[in-house]
This record gives C-alpha cells, structure tokens and sequence, in this order.
C-alpha cells in the first residue's frame, strides 16, 4: 500500500508522499502517479477545496471490491481522518465523471453543476459520510454490474425536474444506509428513482435514509419500459406526500417497509411490524399491505410472543394480471418445528369463497431425507395440478374475523388452507405462503400459522 497526498498547498513534487509534497488537485495527482495499486491511499487535507470549470474524470484504476483505492479526508496536522475536504466541477454543462476499478472516498464534499456518471462497467465505489450537491439530473448510472454504496451520506439535488438517481443500465447493485436524500426544487416531483426504457435486473435499497427534505408529492420510483428491477425503502422518513406508481410489467417490485413520516393516497400502515409507519410490496401483480381492522380473532399480533401486541392481518389486492401461472404471493408465514408428524392451516378471508386454481398455499421445512436438497423439502400442496377441475377450498367454521371484506363468520368467504401431514426429521423452521390467483381481488391472510401435531 502506498499513501499519496492533494492539498491546495503542495509543491507537486514525487512521490507526493507528504503535505508539503503534494499534488495540488486529485485529478492531477491521478495523471502524475499513472496508475494506482489496489489498496492504495490518497490522503486529501480537510481543508483542501479544488475547483475545476470543466468536465473531470477521476479513474481510480487497479482498485478492487475488497482492496479499494481510498480517498480520504485528513487532518492536515496530524494526518488522522477529518471531513471537509471538496472537490467542485463548476460551469454549465460540467459533469464529474468516476470511473474504474474500486474505490471507497471518506469524508468528501462534492458539488457538480451537471451530473455525476459512474461510467465504467462492473465497478465499485462506496462513499462514507460524503455530501453531494448537484445542479442537474444527478446521479447516473451509466454502465452494467455496477455497485454503489452510499453510507451515512447526504445528497442534494437541485434540479427543477430529474430523479436523484438516473439507473441507464442492468446490474446495478445500489445500498443507501443512513444520511439523507434532498430533492429541494419547488417545481420537482422526482422520482427519486428512475429507470431507462431496457434497464433490467437492477437491485435498489435504501433504509435508515431521511427523505423528509424532498418536496410535497414526490414520485418514489418510476419504472419506465424496464423489467426485474426491485427497489426497497426500509425504515426511511419519507417526503410529507409521495406518490407510489403503478407497476405494469412483470419482474418490476417496490417494497416500502416500516417507514414514517410521509402521507399518501394509498391506505396502508408498516409491513414487518404495525407500527404506524408506511409500508406496502407493490408489482404488476397486486399490492401486499398489513390490516388491522381486518384480522382474525386469535390470529397474528405483532410481537412473537402473542403478548400486548396489534392484531393484524396481510391483505392482498391482486391486479388483472395474476393468473393460476402467475399469483401474486404472500409474505411467508413461519414457525419453528420440532421433529414429529403435523400439519399447518392457514386461515383466509374474502367477501366470496375461492377455488383450488385461485387460492393455495406452499409449504418448505427441514428434512435431511432427500440427498439432493438435504435441508429443506418443499410441498406443493393444495395447488392442483393445471387440468384439474377447480374445487371450491374449504370453508372455515372455526374462525371469527372483524372489519369489511372478510365474509360471514364460518360461512362465505372465510377459507383454511391446510396442508398434507408432513415430518420435518430436524428442527427449524417451517415456511408456508398464501397465493391468490383471482384477478382483481382484496383477500386477507391470517399471519399466524395454526399447527397440529399428530
């Protein structure tokens, strides 16, 4: 590893191994040094601040995922880490353009008057308690497989109509933990995200991230023309008003977990926990929320323990797109098995009753019986096979639910599932999920699996 070192006052001089050696702007110490060796360091003073009118290309070559070429902001005095150091690509029109290998920046401040574009193929860069602020359509992301971290960090947008985030290729692995995301213009309303027409198979998550500081009816996502993309805000603060999309093309998925803070014309409260908080699973299949005016008595609360906790239920809407072939499916319901002979039910409501080809149920727990998959035995089974006559699933006689839309108590509407009777031969955990294949219908889901030991 060798440490290299920018600061306004350097006198530019090889090897640029201390402050008063050192190159006076990174991408001239880049050009001078021709070529970095994975693990190296480039030391930046906490007050450095250079400022180019022009567009800039920092290639941090020879970087990789697990020994990054590492920019960090130091303490001109006694070299230790201290934020502050910035880097500003001013004038119209001027990107910041970040390209090769890996690297990991600490502590920077970056303002671009354009954009700032990831440009290099399979790259990876992560950016710890560094700020950024840009003019125009800010981030890009204009290449495959490439992974971004951003942790702790607060991005600002300024820009009157363009996403923070512009993902123009497929792969993208992109993980925001922490900091905030500011879109402050007046006349913008986002998205946050947004996704090229052809821009597939693109994983996003941002959780613990403050939202709060973009403006009143923000756009949360917008998929475009692109497929197998998923996106998640968990545990965010969310703007004061969003809009969640519809998503019409299969693979497409947006999850909101736990979040606060935000309103929207959607109904729903926190999926993982009935917090109060924003929550829902959306694709072009239906949307997933929890219920707590619709729930079983006696059914799923929200602590393990069944103690003081909220009751809830999950509540499935499915679209016009879901078929016996493509159901929208449920959050998995789960229970730690002993070894021994049982079986589990789930228990269901609706305003009418469903067939076997419209509503069923999976069921995986462990087994070390089948060489191939000595973990784990999945059950099919109460979906029937494809040219079977439907049957209408069992009613429930057994069950009381409150609140609309659940049918009549132990008659139309109120369904179980329940499955073969199976042997886990270890223990651990037993996971069953709920598929509803009925277009265009709300049904709800009791979250608590009822299990019968034989």
């Amino acid at each position: 590893m060798t440490t290299y070192y920018v600061d306004d006052g350097g006198s530019q001089t090889a090897p640029y191994d201390t402050y008063a050696k050192a190159e006076t702007t990174l991408a001239a110490l880049i050009a001078a040094v021709g070529g970095f060796t994975a693990d190296d360091e480039i030391h930046a003073g906490h007050d450095h601040a250079e400022d180019t009118a022009a567009t800039v290309e920092l290639a941090l070559a020879n970087g990789v995922g697990s020994q990054p070429v590492r920019p960090i902001s130091t303490n001109t005095t006694t070299d230790d880490y201290q934020a502050g150091a910035s880097i500003t690509v001013s004038g119209a029109g001027n990107d910041l353009n970040l390209s090769t290998g890996a690297s990991a920046w600490y502590g920077f401040t970056f303002v671009v008057a354009d954009n700032i574009n990831f440009v290099t193929a399979n790259s990876v860069h992560r950016f710890h308690a560094c700020t950024f602020t840009i003019a125009d359509r800010p981030i890009v992301i204009g290449a495959g497989g490439i992974t971004l971290l951003y942790d702790d960090c607060a991005i600002v947008s300024t820009d009157a109509g363009g996403p923070s985030f512009n993902i123009a290729a497929d792969g993208l692995n992109l993980l925001i933990r922490g900091g905030s995301i500011t879109m402050g213009n007046a006349n913008s309303a986002g998205p946050i995200l947004e996704f090229g027409a052809g821009d597939n198979n693109n994983e996003v998550l941002i959780e613990d991230c403050d939202l709060s500081g973009c403006t009143s009816d923000m756009s949360l996502v917008s998929f475009g023309a692109s497929n197998n993309n998923r996106v998640t805000y968990r545990r965010c603060k969310l703007p004061s008003a969003f809009t969640i999309p519809a998503v019409t093309r299969e693979g497409n998925r947006i999850e909101i977990e736990s979040c606060s803070g935000g309103t929207s014309n959607e109904a729903f409260l926190g999926i993982g926990g009935v917090d109060g908080g924003n929550g829902m699973w959306r694709t072009n299949r239906g949307d997933i929320r929890t219920a707590t005016t619709q729930k079983r008595v006696g059914g799923a609360k929200d602590y393990p323990d069944g103690g003081s906790g909220n009751d809830y239920s999950w509540e499935l809407t499915t679209s016009a797109n879901v078929s016996y072939f493509a159901p929208l499916e449920s959050p998995p319901l789960g229970y730690i098995a002993r070894p021994g002979a049982q079986t589990v039910t789930i228990h269901t409501a609706d305003n009418n009753d469903l067939n076997d080809n419209e509503l069923f149920s999976k069921v995986e727990h462990p087994s070390t019986d089948i060489p191939a998959n000595p973990n784990h035995v999945v059950l099919q089974n109460t979906k029937p096979d494809p040219l079977a006559t439907p049957s209408a699933v069992a009613r429930d006689a057994g069950s009381v639910w409150d609140g609309a839309g659940t049918g009549v108590d132990g008659g139309e509407g109120q369904q179980k599932l329940a499955s073969d009777s199976f042997n886990p031969t270890e223990a651990g955990p037993v996971i069953t999920r709920v598929y509803c294949a009925k277009p265009n219908t709300t049904m709800y889901v009791d979250a608590k699996p009822e299990v019968t030991r034989l």
